[in-house]
């Protein structure tokens, strides 16, 4: 955006890389629809007195994924934070800010 004839404002956005964003967020709606799967699939045989410890299982593991994932994108983030810094760094010194 120029501001007058000598100085322009710039933004920017620093952020993950868009591929592995967009798979990391696959992964979450996957795991999320597979939670909803086996826990309709253990309250129907649950309600048909039938055995469900297996669906039960199974349901708890989508959780226990869940929760996997969502710290690993937690130690992904902190993994990626002294790299923001150093582009951060570069874009002011380059840009004389």
């Amino acid at each position: 955006m120029e501001v007058d004839k000598h100085h322009s404002k710039l933004f920017g956005l620093f952020g993950p890389n868009p591929t592995v964003w967009t798979m990391f967020m696959f992964f979450h709606f996957i795991i999320a629809g597979l939670f909803i799967g086996f826990g309709i699939w253990t309250y129907t045989n649950w309600s048909l007195d039938t055995e469900y410890t297996l669906q039960l299982f199974a349901t708890l593991f989508m959780i226990l994924l869940w929760i996997t994932l969502y710290f690993g994108g937690r130690v992904g983030k902190a993994t990626g934070r002294p790299e923001m810094f150093l582009l951060h760094q570069f874009m002011r010194e380059n840009l004389n800010i």
